[in-house]
């Protein structure tokens, strides 16, 4: 595996700041809690070396336990990811009002940025290992939700560098999860005229040692523009660049430009699910491991390919890697931010010295205590327990062998 380069001092870089009394996570009234919440101030932040910077769209996850027949009466497909309108949200989450849902900060990225930054926390509290510096450029809107988005990930202790879009509607999801542990997602977009990247992003970016791009974000006008802006800034200052595919649908209609920002070799690591690096490929029925062949050639660094129960495969440095699931003691509740506590558990590894199937062991042991119970982020809690874990995966200590009446870690 490749070293990371350390780049040169920062420059100081804003955080935003925390005054502000939340709403309840349970509630069921809509919108309306969140509306007592005061405009954002940002802060001064100084940070001389970011570890992880993310780049992603700010989301409220909107999250219920529903059964098949409301997936019906909605006309949804289970499992599917669909765009809906700012009104249809506002039906679907008036059919779920006889229910409950819970309303939390949500996105790919921010499940992923808040993993690293609680794993980095714990481990320097638990092994004395420097603390992993993580930030996350959040693109969100000025609206109630942006500003409880904020407010959630700063209580938790991750650090935010850019402003609120001025006069923006901050992006939603509807995350629909039946017993079976399906997960339908309803996604709003918001409404943010025009990806930009902006000075607080480039500056940070020019001072880490990895940024992470969110595939969501081609979804967003102008988003080819300023994603390869923000590759060429990682480039140019020795920063490694890894990139998620988001899902199937999102590769399907952005394909072209994945392949802009991949085929120019600054991409050196990618994170898919076997269906994104299918559709990538454009080989629909192709085997996660042919997927990562295909495409490891165009990452410098690796390609990391999940399979649900089948585990994960790792292209790098020409070479496959087959990664087994780790098994748990109980069928899997919810598979929604699976993919992404994969990609914080293979970056932490990465950035602390792991080989290749250790970085894969440690990614399938993070997915692990995801899928466990409902919610896609991961807990101060879990990550303490992770902490003392995860380096036993360097020594090849962490058991991955499947064990009478155990489940798999379907990370997808």
């Amino acid at each position: 595996m490749a070293a990371v380069r350390r780049p040169h001092a920062a420059a100081p870089i804003t955080a935003f700041g925390s005054h502000t009394e939340l709403p309840s996570p349970h509630s069921r009234a809509g919108l309306h809690p969140l509306s007592s919440i005061p405009v954002f101030q940002s802060t001064p932040h100084s940070q001389d070396v970011w570890d992880v910077v993310g780049l992603g769209q700010g989301m409220v996850d909107f999250s219920a336990q529903v059964d098949d027949a409301l997936l019906e009466r909605l006309e949804v497909e289970k499992g599917a990811r669909r765009i809906i309108s700012v009104e249809q949200r506002g039906q679907i989450l008036q059919a779920l009002d006889a229910g409950s849902y819970q309303i939390s900060p949500g996105g790919s990225m921010s499940n992923t940025m808040l993993a690293l930054a609680r794993l980095g926390g714990a481990s320097k509290q638990h092994l004395g290992m420097g603390r992993m510096q993580a930030a996350f450029a959040a693109i969100a809107g000025s609206d109630p939700l942006g500003r409880f988005f904020l407010a959630q990930l700063q209580q938790a202790g991750l650090t935010l560098l850019a402003t609120p879009t001025p006069d923006s509607n901050t992006g939603t999801v509807i995350v629909l999860t039946t017993p079976d542990a399906n997960r339908t997602m309803l996604s709003y977009l918001g409404s943010h005229e025009h990806l930009q990247l902006s000075e607080a992003s480039r500056a940070a970016i020019t001072r880490s040692r990895m940024l992470i791009i969110e595939g969501y974000l081609w979804e967003m006008p102008g988003a080819l523009e300023a994603i390869l802006a923000a590759i060429s800034h990682a480039r140019t200052s020795g920063c490694l660049v890894a990139m998620t595919a988001g899902d199937v649908g999102c590769v399907q209609r952005h394909r072209g430009d994945f392949w802009a920002a991949i085929d120019t070799g600054n991409v050196d690591i990618l994170f898919t699910n076997r269906n994104e690096a299918a559709a990538l490929v454009g080989k629909p029925e192709c085997s996660a491991d042919e997927a990562a062949r295909d495409l490891g050639s165009h990452c410098m660094v690796g390609v990391a390919v999940t399979d649900g129960s089948r585990g994960s495969c790792i292209s790098a440095l020409g070479q496959v890697h087959s990664i087994p699931p780790y098994w748990i003691p109980c069928p899997p509740t919810d598979t929604c931010g699976a993919g992404d506590a994969y990609a914080a558990g293979f970056i932490y590894g990465l950035l602390n010295g792991f080989d290749v199937p250790s970085m894969g062991r440690a990614a399938a042991r993070v997915a692990s205590i995801i899928i466990s119970r409902s919610g896609a982020s991961l807990s101060a809690t879990e990550a303490e327990q992770l902490a003392e874990e995860l380096p036993l995966a360097n020594h090849r200590e962490l058991s991955l062998a499947p064990r009478q009446s155990q489940q798999h870690s379907d990370a997808r």
